[in-house]
């Protein structure tokens, strides 16, 4: 270290101040050169975009004069973070980014003088799918939209109306596929904003060709296919619930876990009628009641005498009486009555079978090797118990829990996979590219150190040397080749090799121009 100081203190403050210039000056490089080559520092101002959307935004911000750099292929625009405000306010007041369609507000520049029938239609259906798709594309994972109905047009002289359609064309914004509950949400958002249109006649594909829902099915096939999604989701569910529970307790990749679920998808409807007799409640009732009474004389002599005129006629005597009465009573009673509408829509769990197979335990044997050996009974029997408790065993329901103890496969005797080398996983670490940009500002920077800071300070540290270097050197090699009997020969000779090494550029120069005269002469 003494050494070093030593050194540095001969060369003096010259030589010290230029080569500290020429540190900085490479530093203030290879920190120009990194940080031009690192990531932009510019925000984002919008992203997801179309090429329409960011077309007019790019317009809009060229106009106004502020820089802008375009990313994604050309879905995302970018601004300097000073700007990033001002570049908002002047896309909102052009009502910027407008979307793909302009939905409904198509309606707000129409001049209803030059309208037809036609084209009102034509406008109504650009309408409809103008403001599905800005509906769409807010539902996650969904990049961009179309969308196209068909509106069934009505004809006087016919008696039946083609139902109305509808395609819908989808870009997702990553790798990930669209679960099955997104397009069911697209499915009924659709059939819902368009009078008559069912979800069985809309089809749905993606742009990578996948075909999501296709027109055409009928209910009931719409019905199979959600009920095979509920039913693996309920098995998943499952499984993952006996998997987390078992890892808890025996460690990560100890148990396998296999799950399978018969449901009843049956949808039935049932009514029932009851009548109880004890509760019997007078409804109505009616009362009649009827009397009668009969007299009978007992004179029934006839003779002439009676029958003449003006004969007098004995009064009769009563000789009995009969009276006669009679009641009439009606009662109606109301039976209670019960009527139970019973409809069965729920899926119902008719029977649960799960497979647990546990790794083997590994044990010391007797040699001190590791050797493995089956789980005993009763720690089987507790994780059958707990794996019934978390399922929600129902013996009468005919569910099975088995639980094995099997030894897993050695992935160490196994032949495995080759491994990437050590240059494929650093290329595809995603390191390569600013590895590479340090790696080129480095280069340029040693590149500017040997061209032009070298020579600057060889010329700052260098002594001071004759006017002419032609001169010293012609004098140098006339007394060089003056003789070998005279005295200092070997002092010419070093100093010009001192002097070469010192004026490298200026030898090389000198000896071209004599080596020119020699040629020419």
């Amino acid at each position: 270290m003494n050494k070093l100081i030593e050194n540095l203190r001969a060369l003096g403050p010259v030589k010290l101040g230029a080569m500290a210039a020429v540190a900085v000056g490479v530093l203030a490089l290879m920190a120009t050169l990194a940080m031009t080559g690192g990531p932009s520092p510019n925000a984002t101002l919008y992203d997801g975009l179309g090429l329409k959307d960011a077309s007019n935004i790019t317009t809009a911000l060229a106009a106004a004069h502020i820089k802008y750099e375009i990313g994604d292929n050309g879905h995302r625009i970018m601004v300097e973070p000073t700007q990033l405000d001002q570049a908002r306010l002047l896309l909102a007041q052009h009502d910027l980014p407008a979307g793909s369609s302009s939905g409904f507000a198509i309606f707000d520049h129409q001049n209803p003088l030059t309208g037809s029938d036609f084209l009102d239609r034509i406008d109504e259906t650009r309408a409809i799918d103008g403001e599905l798709e800005r509906t769409i594309d807010l539902i996650q994972g969904i990049r961009s939209s179309r969308v196209q109905v068909v509106l069934p047009q009505a004809d006087d002289f016919s008696l039946h109306t083609a139902p109305a359609q509808a395609s819908v064309m989808l870009s997702l914004a990553g790798a990930a596929p669209l679960d099955r509950q997104s397009i069911d949400a697209i499915l009924n958002l659709v059939a819902s904003a368009v009078p008559g249109l069912k979800p069985s006649n809309i089809s749905i594909a993606d742009d990578r060709g996948d075909l999501l829902a296709q027109a055409g099915r009928s209910d009931n096939a719409m019905l199979d296919a959600r009920d095979a999604s509920l039913k693996q989701a309920t098995e998943q569910h499952l499984t993952d619930a006996v998997r987390s529970m078992l890892d808890a307790a025996l460690g990560p990749n100890q148990v396998r876990v296999v799950t399978a679920v018969s449901m009843n998808f049956d949808r039935t409807a049932q009514t029932a009628t009851s009548y109880d007799p004890n509760g019997q409640v007078v409804r109505s009732q009616q009362q009649s009641r009827t009397k009668s009474n009969r007299t009978e004389n007992d004179n029934k002599t006839v003779s002439v005498a009676n029958n003449l005129p003006g004969a007098s006629t004995a009064p009769a005597t009563p000789k009995s009486v009969d009276a006669t009465s009679r009641t009439d009573q009606t009662t109606n009673y109301e039976i209670s009555q019960t009527v139970k509408h019973t409809i069965h829509a729920t899926p119902e769990i008719t029977r649960i079978s799960v497979a647990v197979m546990l790794d083997d335990v590994q044990v010391k044997g007797p040699k001190g090797q590791m050797i493995t050996r089956p789980r005993s009974a009763a720690t089987i029997a507790r994780i059958q118990n707990l794996v019934q408790t978390a399922i929600g065993y129902d013996k009468a329901r005919g569910d099975v829990v088995d639980v094995q103890s099997m030894a897993f496969a050695n992935t160490d005797t196994m032949i495995a996979a080759p491994k990437q080398s050590l240059i494929a996983r650093f290329m595809s670490s995603g390191m390569l590219m600013p590895l590479l940009r340090i790696v080129v500002s480095g280069l340029i920077a040693l590149a500017a150190l040997l061209v032009v800071f070298r020579p600057m300070v060889r010329r700052l540290t260098a002594p001071p040397v004759p006017a002419s270097a032609d001169a010293a050197i012609a004098g140098s090699t006339q007394a060089a080749i003056a003789g070998p009997d005279q005295e200092g020969v070997d002092n010419p000779i070093r100093a010009i090799v001192e002097l070469i090494d010192r004026n490298p550029e200026e030898s090389v120069a000198v000896i071209r121009g004599w080596l020119s005269q020699e040629g020419t002469s």
